[in-house]
């Protein structure tokens, strides 16, 4: 799939632009892990499109501190380090994801030139998959992604309805295609100024589900 230059810009969040740039995503998937299959593609509200091998970058502000931190002995205090106080600062990057129907499974397996058609009914319902005790930042990073980059990402979305989907395997090996929906992966780094004044870093993964059609994706095993 040609990669689709995106030249409009994004609102900005903060003072830092939004930037828009390839990074093969789809290629750092762990093999166990089902990809979006060749050509899947997310259209935004505003008619751009993002493909598998982009990637969306914004940045944004956190929660200012409730209360300057009191310093140890022998700790430099929150004056002589006012940092310290400063609101975290966020840089995520995001992705197109395929998300696996996990509640009513389905998947075969595709040789060369073999294709699959299914005619999918009823509820399909996807939730996000967040790190442990990462809530509260998880959801800061999803409501700022819903905000700048796509309105129908969500922490749970239930697809209703009949629709047929297909995919064949124009590739020159096998692989397991896999009932799902496109979704997104937001990569959050968060960097705040511990006391004393240590610069501490901290990853949040957020996979997300997108109100959308169902699709199926590529599994490797």
């Amino acid at each position: 799939m040609s990669r689709i230059a995106m030249r409009t810009a994004l609102p900005l969040i903060t003072a830092g632009a939004v930037l828009l740039a390839g990074a093969g995503a789809s290629a750092a998937a762990p093999v166990d892990e089902p990809t979006p299959a060749e050509g899947a593609e997310i259209v935004l509200d505003d008619g751009r499109v993002v493909g598998v091998d982009d990637t969306v970058t914004f940045t944004f502000e956190g929660e200012k501190p409730t209360a300057l931190p009191k310093a140890g002995k022998g700790d430099m205090g929150p004056m002589a380090c006012p940092e310290v106080n400063d609101r975290p600062k966020y840089t995520v990057k995001g992705s197109p994801h395929f998300i696996a129907d996990k509640k009513k499974p389905q998947s075969t397996w595709l040789l060369p030139r073999q294709t699959v058609t299914w005619t999918v009914t009823g509820s399909h319902t996807f939730t996000w998959d967040i790190g442990a005790s990462a809530e509260a930042e998880a959801g800061a990073i999803l409501a700022k992604a819903k905000v700048s980059v796509d309105t129908k990402i969500s922490n749970a979305w239930t697809w209703t309805g009949t629709q047929t989907v297909n995919d064949t395997n124009s590739t020159s090996k096998g692989y397991r295609a896999v009932l799902g929906q496109v979704g997104w992966k937001l990569t959050g780094v968060k960097t705040w100024i511990a006391p004393p004044c240590n610069v501490k870093k901290k990853t949040i993964v957020v996979l997300a589900p997108r109100k959308g059609d169902m699709s199926i994706g590529r599994q490797n095993s």
